[in-house]
Formats: structure tokens, C-alpha cells, sequence
């Protein structure tokens, strides 16, 4: 019996889904980056499936008392509590979470350009080198891109069929729901809905819907600052105000801004050759011009944009997560462009092209996941080190100190002692911070935990540490290293 065309696009997107999930999954347990980020999520997490302990405040920011609403922990509390707090079952979920809205994306493309184009960007979000980098950083920012995808097909659900009071709520809940995520890559989508519905907002009850949807995420902040004396307005005005950071127009700024958001773009479907992407993507806009949604693409794309360029301090490539879906779809479309013959041996190109680079992903590298420093550790590498020591305390206590990234903030293996230490091997060190030789009662060890510093070594903070080490608990017995974390037994015996 023949397939119908919708039974063809149904096995097309099962078998792209699993494809796109086990392009992600690969040994993430291994290999999944583990730095001082995700253990503060994970910590804070833990507090709340194991401690049964909530706050009214999830991830901070890197602007000194801005802070977000739970929302991003309170939705991988699931997937902590199913993992017993393993990481990997975390990322695990966000992975699961972007492939399944894949399908939403494919539907909004075929509306926004047309069935091939959806098609042929299924195909390359799938095998992004890019994308499945960022699919594999366990933070509060992966969760955007799946929120995006849906968020896009609502907005061409609505162009296609009618807007409606539900549709309205929803869509701005999303978008609230993706700032609380991280306000600096979601927020300036608030702007655009506020255009998308600039016919609707002469009715007062269309308005209250959009503003109680982008606020509702946010009660716990809103909780938080009528109990602490708006703190948080406070930080927010003091950064709209800074020198250097807030407010503030600039071509350069826009500029950078340009540069930044078309080499993200060029991750997510030709990287590194920007060039070529940066020009598929400008044709694809091109050739939108005068059709009826291509207005709408362009507020999508241009508002935040515009946002974000009024902000002194410049974006950083993930600032732009929450356009990439839209635009790989314009990407695609750009490279329609050209004649059958001709688009399909540029795109096998640039598939072969992503594919090629997927080895490196695959190992303990950065790739190009944003960790904030040029350290490789995985949540493998820590585990190693935690082995490593307890292996040769052979039962007997112990102490450590640590030289982590941003300096000595040990959040990240305060919580791998709590979840995958203390349950495998019965009991925590002594002490890990703030201790001299004098205040330790039971240990026999000492270990010494380090990070090589390669991006500010000329300040000198590592070499005095290491100094103080040896001056303070004696020389090296034994040293063991994985990948860029260093941990070193010393000479050093209780009196």
C-alpha cells in the first residue's frame, strides 16, 4: 500500500527526531562539561527534590543583584529527582525536551517559507555542529531554544488560523516563561509580542492576558522584592545607569552586535565559514520581501536585536539562542535561492561539513559551549579526581582545598561529594575551605585540587596558591591528573 504524503512526513520527523536525540545523547554522562555554573544549579536543585527547600530566586545573573525566578529549577527538579541528582539524567532531559519540539518548528517553517525549506532546516538543525553543542551545555540557557521552537509555532499557528484570547496568554506565557530562563537572550521578545498584537491591545482584557502571562513566572520575584525592599529594581536601575554597560546608543555597539548575532548564526549552520552563512541568511531575508508573514520574520528577528543594541556593554553569541531556529529556516530559504543542482551540492556541503566536526564534540572538549573559561572538566573528569582520593585514603579522613574557576567557588564539587562521594564511599572530607593544619581533629590526608590557570596566569593567584600549599601542608607524595584539573597528595602528616 502506497504512504500518503502526511504518513511520509510523520516517519520523515520520527526518524529526524532520533537521529537528532543520539547525535546529543552520545556518552553526555562522560562527556558532559561540568563546570562552577552547573554545580550552583545543581546544588540549588538538590535543595529543592531532596531538602524539600524552595526560594523565591533561581539563577543569577553576571550583573551584580539581578537574579531570575525559579522557573528553570523548578523544571529540571524532575530530572534531578529521577537521576538522584546525576547531571547526565539532567541533560539527558534537556536534549529530550528541544528534540521533541522539533516537530512544532518543522510545522512553523512550512508556514513561514514552504514544506522543502522546513524540510531541508529540520535536516541541518539536526546535524549543527553548533547546535548540538549548545544541546549538549547542561545551563539555564539550553531550555530557551525548545520554548523558542514553540514559541514560533504559536505565532504562525495564529498568522495561519485566528488569533484567540488562550493563544494570546499563551504566547506571552512562553515568553515569560523563557525569560526567567535568562532574561538577557528572551526578554527583548516581550517588545515583539507587543507589536505582534498591537491590533489586539485596543481591547483591555487582551492586554491584562499578555501581561499576566509574561509576569506570572516572574511572581517569585515579584514576592521577593515586596519583602526586601525592591532590591532587585534597585540592581536593575543601577545597571540601566552604569557607565560602559547600560544604556547608551552607539554605532559600535551595533556593530559588534551585527557581528555577534551572524556568527552565532554561522554556528548553527556553517561554521566557521561565516561568510557564506552570513550571505545565505541576508539572500533568505531577501527573497521574504513582499510576502505576507515576511514582515512578522523580520519584527522576530530585528526587535531584540534592536534591544540589545542599546545596551553598552555589547552581546555575548548566546544572547541570540532564541532566533536561531527561525534562522537556520532563513538560511535554508537563502539557499533556495539558487537552482536545484546548485543548492543541493551547496547544502551536502555544508551538512558534510557539520558532520565532519562532530568528533569534536565527542571528546572532552569546549567545543563551542560557553563555560566562561578555557578549561576543559567534564563530570567524568571530577568523578576521576573524587576516585583518585578517596582510593588513596583507603578508608582513613581527609582533607582538601580547592583552586577552581572563578576563583574558589567549589560549588561544583561541593555537590558531587554530595551525590556521587558520600553514597559510593560513606563519608566527606573533613574540611574543603577556610582550614589551616591546626583546625583538623580526625583527617591523615591532605589533597591538593587545582585547575592550571591558562587565562590569567600573569596574575600570579595560582603560582601564590601553590606556594601556600607547599609552605603550609609539605611537598608532592603523588599526583594524578583528567584532563584540566589536577589533584595532588602531600607530604603532609597529623602531629
Amino acid at each position: 500500500m502506497e504512504l500518503t504524503k502526511k504518513k511520509k512526513t510523520i516517519i520523515f520527523l520520527v526518524l529526524l527526531l532520533i537521529l537528532a536525540f543520539t547525535l546529543r545523547v552520545w556518552n553526555i554522562k562522560n562527556d558532559l562539561l561540568f563546570h562552577r555554573d552547573q554545580g550552583v544549579h545543581s546544588l540549588d536543585i538538590y535543595k529543592i527534590w531532596h531538602d524539600h527547600k524552595f526560594s523565591l530566586l533561581g539563577p543569577t545573573t553576571d550583573v551584580d543583584g539581578i537574579v531570575h525566578s525559579p522557573v528553570y529549577y523548578w523544571l529540571m527538579a524532575p530530572a534531578y529527582a529521577v537521576g538522584r541528582g546525576d547531571p547526565g539524567v539532567a541533560s539527558l532531559f534537556q536534549i529530550l525536551l528541544e528534540v521533541v519540539s522539533l516537530p512544532l518548528l518543522y510545522f512553523a517553517l512550512v508556514y513561514f517559507f514552504n514544506k522543502r525549506t522546513a524540510i531541508l532546516s529540520l535536516i541541518l538543525y539536526t546535524v549543527s555542529y553548533g547546535m548540538i553543542s549548545q544541546s549538549r551545555w547542561l545551563s539555564n540557557v539550553t531550555p530557551i531554544i525548545p520554548f523558542s521552537n514553540l514559541l514560533v509555532f504559536l505565532i504562525a499557528y495564529q498568522l495561519k488560523k485566528r488569533i484567540k484570547p488562550l493563544l494570546i496568554f499563551l504566547s506571552s506565557l512562553v515568553v515569560g516563561v523563557m525569560t526567567q530562563h535568562d532574561a538577557a537572550v528572551a526578554i527583548f521578545l516581550f517588545p515583539f509580542l507587543l507589536w505582534f498584537y498591537r491590533k489586539n491591545l485596543k481591547s483591555l482584557s487582551n492586554l491584562s492576558l499578555i501581561m499576566a502571562g509574561f509576569l506570572l513566572p516572574a511572581t517569585p520575584l515579584i514576592i521577593f522584592e515586596f519583602r526586601h525592599n525592591f532590591v532587585l529594581t534597585n540592581a536593575i536601575l543601577r545597571f540601566f545607569g552604569s557607565s560602559g554597560r547600560g544604556l547608551g546608543f552607539t554605532f559600535g555597539v551595533f556593530w559588534t552586535n551585527l557581528v555577534t548575532f551572524l556568527r552565532q548564526v554561522s554556528v548553527a549552520t556553517f561554521y566557521p565559514i561565516i561568510l557564506v552563512s552570513s550571505l545565505l541568511f541576508i539572500l533568505g531575508l531577501i527573497r521574504l520581501y513582499g510576502k505576507k508573514q515576511a514582515l512578522t520574520i523580520y519584527a522576530f528577528l530585528l526587535i531584540p536585536f534592536i534591544f540589545l543594541g542599546l545596551f553598552q556593554r555589547g552581546a555575548i553569541g548566546f544572547f541570540f539562542d532564541a532566533l536561531l531556529p527561525l534562522a537556520v529556516g532563513c538560511v535554508i530559504y537563502g539557499l533556495e535561492y539558487f537552482s536545484k543542482p546548485v543548492g543541493n551540492i551547496l547544502l551536502g556541503f555544508i551538512i558534510l561539513t557539520n558532520l565532519w566536526q562532530l568528533p569534536y564534540i565527542y571528546q572532552p572538549t569546549n567545543a563551542l559551549t560557553p563555560i566562561g573559561d578555557g578549561n576543559v572538566i567534564t563530570l567524568q573528569d571530577r568523578k576521576n579526581i573524587i576516585d583518585w582520593m578517596y582510593v588513596n585514603a583507603n578508608g582513613k579522613a581527609f582533607s582538601v582545598w580547592f583552586y577552581t574557576i572563578p576563583y574558589y567557588q567549589e560549588e561544583s564539587w561541593t555537590y558531587l561529594f554530595t551525590i556521587y562521594a558520600k553514597p559510593k564511599y560513606g563519608y566527606l572530607p573533613e574540611a574543603t575551605h577556610g582550614f589551616s593544619p591546626k583546625d583538623l581533629k580526625v583527617s591523615q590526608l591532605f589533597f591538593a585540587v587545582y585547575e592550571p590557570e591558562y587565562d590569567n596566569a600573569r596574575m600570579g593567584n595560582q603560582i601564590s596558591w601553590l606556594t601556600d600549599v607547599k609552605s603550609v601542608f609539605g611537598g608532592v607524595r603523588d599526583s594524578y591528573r583528567s584532563d584540566d584539573v589536577v589533584v595532588r597528595l602531600t607530604s603532609w602528616q597529623p602531629k
